[in-house]
């Protein structure tokens, strides 16, 4: 049987003079709300290396899955992830989040 999961896809694009160490630790800070959110059931990240120039300013790609909607709609609000939210919206200047059903 087939597993299915929710995809939670959040691409970031970075302010001009954001340094790398601050990308680091926007990274960290993402990969630490899996420990931190109950639900989330799987989290895999990179950066943009299509060399096909579409990526529209966006360099990292975060990957979240979860088992059910309700587990989504749980991590969205979480005062973890709403204040790494908070936290981020410094130093991004584009972010696009797409959800989606796979198999």
């Amino acid at each position: 049987m087939t597993k299915t999961v929710l995809r939670h896809v959040v691409m970031l694009g970075f302010k001009d003079g954001v340094s790398e160490g601050v990308v680091q630790e926007i990274v960290e800070r993402f990969v630490a709300l899996k420990g931190l959110v109950p639900g989330i059931e799987a989290l895999e990240w990179g950066v943009n290396n299509s060399p096909e120039g579409l990526n529209n300013g966006l360099s990292h790609c975060f990957l979240l899955d979860f088992a059910t909607e309700a587990a989504r709609d749980a991590y969205l609000p979480h005062p973890d992830h709403a204040a790494f939210a908070d936290w981020v919206g410094q130093y991004v200047e584009t972010v696009t989040v797409l959800d989606y059903w796979a198999t």
